[in-house]
């Protein structure tokens, strides 16, 4: 009988793949894989339960620093977020829990790896598409989708009748994904467009309520565009994060209501949170602001939209993708400096920005005679020059106008 792998959460998608994937395949041919990835809900106990349920064998692995290091930081760097305001903390971990699925199925001698993806996921397309970058010769499976488990309703009825433990059939009203850059949330019906979103569907922030009176304020560095230290200490890329994580969810920082085009061709109410990608973005921008060129900053924003696009649509593996990070890479090469954040009610503003590499000085935007070093008698030549087109065409409409 052939192997299989699963990408094994806990959650009630995957409790249920292992439980299909064990009878269609038997007991000692399912091998589950669990990462941890920053996720607030503990894996602890995650192998112990698959193994309970049917697994043969059981992978875990802490994966912090690499999904760090070789996802978030590439994507982030290069600025890539959604038009939605998304930024990707789902889609940069879903091609690295694929490249893990590859790895223990070569291993373990296995020929194909599975997921528990819901019907109507984006993930599905990234699992998907990953594993067909990485290896083509592993089939691919979907439990949920060849079980017809592909409703919320459907999956939850599943488990009921096979008993499986999880507190999530007995709470079903959200859905929850998560790691340390974000998390998403669904519950269990559609929501109204336009009513406002259930207080109680946030779990990482605080309502603005409940926020301090009192602002924050944070100082990032960064070098080559990477964050490298938070108020003068310098971190590794999962600590800072997580302590980023930590102050703009105490200020109601990072909060995410909007309208999203799903990979499957429909329109979703999306509802994210994401404090510290939230903070790390906007004071990349304004590093950005300060040190770039104008043609380079305004071709950056073109690449960070193509790159945004890559990752989401599950195409982190392209050839694509990764030429886009050579450009990146020579981009932000002088994006070192520091950025200072104020938070205050739920908002995040950047307060200050300096750098050595910046293009700003004072001498030349000085507005005063004192100090001035701008070279104004270099301008009537330049009107000239760029005005010209307009005045010859100008002078020849006259002209016709004359006849």
């Amino acid at each position: 009988m052939e192997k299989v792998v699963l990408a094994f959460s806990g959650g009630m998608g995957t409790l249920a793949a292992l439980h299909v994937l064990r009878r269609r395949y038997g007991r000692d041919n399912v091998i589950t894989y669990t990462a941890n990835l920053g996720q607030k809900s503990s894996t602890e106990g995650l192998c112990e339960r698959a193994m309970q349920l049917g697994a043969a064998y059981t992978h875990i692995a802490d994966l912090r620093e690499r999904f760090v290091d070789d996802f978030v930081w590439p994507a982030f760097r290069a600025g890539a977020v959604c038009d939605s305001g998304y930024m990707l903390a789902h889609a940069l971990a879903r091609p690295l829990i694929v490249s893990e699925l590859v790895r223990v199925a070569r291993e373990e001698g296995a020929t194909m790896i599975a997921h528990g993806c819901a019907g109507k996921s984006n993930d599905q397309v990234r699992f998907e598409v990953s594993a067909a970058a990485l290896a083509p010769e592993l089939q691919v499976l979907s439990p949920l989708r060849t079980q017809g488990l592909l409703r919320r309703d459907e999956l939850i009825t599943y488990c009921k009748k096979h008993r499986l433990p999880t507190k999530q059939v007995r709470d079903s009203r959200f859905s929850i994904t998560e790691n340390l850059y974000g998390s998403s949330v669904q519950w269990d019906k559609a929501p109204d467009a336009f009513e406002p979103v259930p207080e109680d569907v946030f779990r990482q922030t605080r309502s603005l309520a409940e926020t301090p009176d009192t602002p924050a304020e944070l100082l990032i560095s960064f070098k080559e565009g990477i964050p490298c230290a938070l108020d003068g200490d310098p971190l590794g890329g999962v600590e800072l994060i997580e302590r980023l994580r930590e102050v703009a969810a105490e200020h109601g920082v990072g909060r995410l209501s909007t309208m999203e085009d799903r990979l499957i061709g429909i329109k979703m109410v999306e509802v994210y949170e994401q404090p510290a990608a939230t903070i790390l973005h906007m004071a990349l921008r304004a590093l950005e602001r300060l040190v770039l060129s104008p043609e380079l900053a305004a071709f950056k924003r073109v690449i960070a939209r193509r790159y945004a696009d890559l990752a989401y649509e599950g195409f982190w593996f392209s050839e694509l993708r990764q030429a886009l990070d050579a450009f990146v890479g020579n981009a932000c090469q002088f994006l070192t400096g520091d950025v200072r954040i104020t938070l205050l009610k739920s908002t995040c503003r950047v307060s200050g920005v300096r750098s050595r590499y910046g293009l700003y000085r004072q001498g030349l935007a000085a507005p005063t005679t004192e100090g001035d070093e701008f070279a104004h008698q270099g301008l009537q030549g330049y009107m000239d020059t760029i005005s010209q087109p307009l005045k010859l065409r100008q002078s020849g409409d006259s002209r016709r106008r004359a006849r």
